[in-house]
C-alpha cells in the first residue's frame, strides 16, 4: 500500500497526512519502530504549540461560565441533565472500570512486551527493551495474527467498499423495515456524496419518506477527519405537515486507487456500521418539536437524548456485524466472490474483545482526565501530588495505562471532543456501551436459539422503542420499556472481560 503515499520530490520520502486512513496502517504494519515512532510523535504533538494556550483558557472560562451560574465546577453543570446526573456517579462509573480492565490490561502489556523483546533478541541493548506507546497497535495486529488467525491486511480482500456499503443498506433496511433510494438528482457539495431517501418497507404499505441521508464517506483535503454522522435539519411537525429530518454520514475510509478498488480494514466496516446507526436513529426520529429531535453537540442547535445516551442506538446496532451470520453476508472476496471462510469467521467474531485492556483503559485515563480538568480551576491534585492541566494528563495516562505518553507531549491540545460538546462528557461512549451491550443480549438470544439476529419483530419494537422516540422519553425509561427490567452491566462484563 505504499504507493497510496505520495513522494516528496526533494527528500525523496513519502509523505503521509495524520487522518486515521494514513496513520492506522502505519502504526499497525510498519515494521520499522522508528516510522512508527515518527508518526506517533506527529500525532501527539499535533498543533500542540498552538492550541495549548486556547485548552487551558477554555478550561478557565468554562469554569467562570458555571461558578456565575451558581454550579460547583462546568463538570457539574454539563451532568446534571444527563442520566449519570453528577460527576461523582461518573468517576465511579469509570473507576470501577479501571479495576475491572486492570488485570487484563496488565496481562496484554505483558505478552506484547515479550513480543518486542523476542524481535529485538541480538541487539546492542537487548536488556533495556521496554514497550513503547508506538508498539501497542503493531504487537497486538501481531499477536492476533499469531495466536488468533486473524490477519487484518489479508481479510481486506473480503471487504470490498462498494460490497460492505450496500450489505450495510441492505440489513438495515430488513432489521428495521426501510427503504433506501438513491437520489440521483440531488444537489451535493462534492461528487463523492450520495443522497437517499428513507422510505417505509413494503410490510408498512404505502412508502411514506421518513427523511434523507448523505454519504460523504471519503477523505480530502479539508474536511473533517473524524467518522460521525451530522444532522442537517432537525424533525418536527407544523400545521402544514412534518419537516423531514436530514443528516449526513461522515466518513474517512480507505478510498480506492486508480485501477484498484477500495478495500476495508474490519475496523472501518464496523465503523460503518455503527455510523448508520446514527443514520436511523436520526432520520426515524418522530418527534414533535424539534428540541426534542435527533442531535448532538456539535451542531448550532440545543436538543436530542441525553447525551450520555447518545451513543447506545448505534452501539448496540454495531454488534450485529460481529456476528458470524453477518460477517458471511458482509464479506465478498473482491476477486472470488465468496465470504469468508468459516474457520476466518469464527476467529474474528472471537478476537472482538482479543487485547483491549490497554486501548480501554487509556479511554478510561482520558475520560476520568476529563471529569478531573472540568472539577474547578487548577492546580488538580492526583494520586497525592499536585498537577496543572498539562502535567495531569500525562500522570493520568501513565496511571491508568501503565505506559507514559510521549515525553513533551500533550495530545490533548488535538484532543477534539472536549472542544466540540463532550467536555465533562467523554465517560459518555462507555457508558452508552454498557446498555447497548444490554439491548443486544436481546437479540443474541436468538443466535443461541438458531434463529436470525435480523429479527424483523424485534427489530421493530426497537425501531419504536429505541430509534423514534429520541428525546421525547427519558434514556432510561426507552431502556426499560425495550427491555422489560432494569438495564445492567452484566452482558457488558461478560462479552468485554470475563471472555476475553
Amino acid at each position: 500500500d505504499l504507493d497510496r503515499f505520495p513522494i516528496d520530490e526533494p527528500t525523496g520520502k513519502r509523505k503521509l497526512g495524520l487522518k486515521a486512513p494514513d496513520t492506522l496502517p502505519v502504526l499497525k504494519f510498519a515494521k520499522n519502530t522508528n516510522t512508527r515512532k515518527a508518526v506517533y510523535e506527529a500525532m501527539s504533538r499535533k498543533c500542540q504549540e498552538e492550541n495549548t494556550p486556547r485548552f487551558l483558557e477554555v478550561l478557565k472560562l468554562r469554569d467562570d461560565c458555571a461558578k456565575l451560574l451558581g454550579y460547583d465546577s462546568h463538570a457539574q453543570y454539563m451532568c446534571e441533565t444527563k442520566m449519570v446526573e453528577t460527576p461523582k456517579k461518573a468517576e465511579r462509573f469509570l473507576l470501577e472500570l479501571v479495576d475491572a480492565y486492570e488485570p487484563m490490561r496488565k496481562r496484554e502489556l505483558e505478552l506484547l512486551g515479550d513480543m518486542k523483546k523476542k524481535d529485538n533478541i541480538g541487539i546492542a541493548d537487548e536488556g533495556n527493551v521496554t514497550l513503547d506507546p508506538w508498539d501497542i497497535m503493531y504487537y497486538t495486529r501481531l499477536y492476533k495474527a499469531e495466536y488468533a488467525g486473524v490477519d487484518e491486511a489479508a481479510i481486506r480482500q473480503w471487504f470490498p467498499l462498494e460490497h460492505v456499503k450496500s450489505t450495510i443498506l441492505d440489513i438495515y433496511e430488513e432489521l428495521l423495515g426501510l427503504k433506501f433510494e438513491r437520489v440521483w438528482d440531488a444537489k451535493v457539495w462534492h461528487d463523492d456524496v450520495e443522497c437517499y431517501a428513507v422510505r417505509s418497507g413494503s410490510s408498512d404499505g404505502g412508502g411514506e419518506v421518513f427523511g434523507h441521508f448523505y454519504l460523504d464517506i471519503f477523505p480530502r483535503k479539508g474536511k473533517y477527519s473524524h467518522q460521525c454522522v451530522y444532522p442537517l435539519s432537525p424533525s418536527y411537525k407544523t400545521v402544514k405537515g412534518r419537516m423531514l429530518p436530514a443528516c449526513v454520514n461522515i466518513g474517512n475510509l480507505t478510498p480506492s486507487r486508480e485501477g484498484s478498488p477500495s478495500l476495508l480494514l474490519f475496523r472501518e466496516v464496523e465503523t460503518f456500521f455503527h455510523e448508520f446507526g446514527h443514520v436511523c436513529h436520526c432520520v426515524l426520529t418522530n418527534a414533535r418539536h424539534s428540541l426534542h429531535s435527533w442531535a448532538w453537540s456539535a451542531v448550532p442547535w440545543p436538543g436530542g437524548v441525553e447525551q450520555d445516551f447518545l451513543e447506545v442506538p448505534s452501539m448496540m446496532l454495531e454488534n450485529f456485524v460481529w456476528c458470524p451470520e453477518i460477517l458471511r453476508r458482509l464479506s465478498k472476496h473482491v476477486s472470488e466472490g465468496s465470504c469468508l471462510p468459516e474457520s476466518m469467521i469464527e476467529a474474528l467474531s472471537k478476537s472482538r474483545f482479543l487485547m483491549t485492556g490497554y486501548s480501554k483503559s487509556k479511554y478510561l485515563a482520558m475520560a476520568l482526565y476529563d471529569l478531573k480538568v472540568h472539577s474547578g480551576h487548577g492546580p488538580y491534585e492526583f494520586e497525592g501530588k499536585e498537577y496543572d492541566a498539562v502535567s495531569l494528563y500525562g500522570a493520568m495516562i501513565e496511571k491508568y495505562t501503565g505506559i507514559a505518553p510521549m515525553s513533551g507531549s500533550f495530545a490533548a491540545a488535538s484532543w477534539f471532543h472536549l472542544l466540540m460538546g463532550y467536555d465533562a462528557g467523554y465517560y459518555g461512549y462507555v457508558y452508552s456501551e454498557t446498555f447497548a451491550a444490554d439491548l443486544f443480549s436481546k437479540f443474541s438470544e436468538l443466535s443461541g436459539d438458531n434463529k436470525s439476529v435480523v429479527d424483523i419483530d424485534l427489530g421493530k419494537e426497537y425501531r419504536v422503542k429505541i430509534l423514534s422516540p429520541c428525546a421525547t422519553v427519558d434514556g432510561g425509561a426507552m431502556l426499560l420499556n425495550f427491555l422489560g427490567r432494569e438495564p445492567s452491566k452484566d452482558a457488558f462484563l461478560s462479552s468485554r472481560i470475563s471472555m476475553s
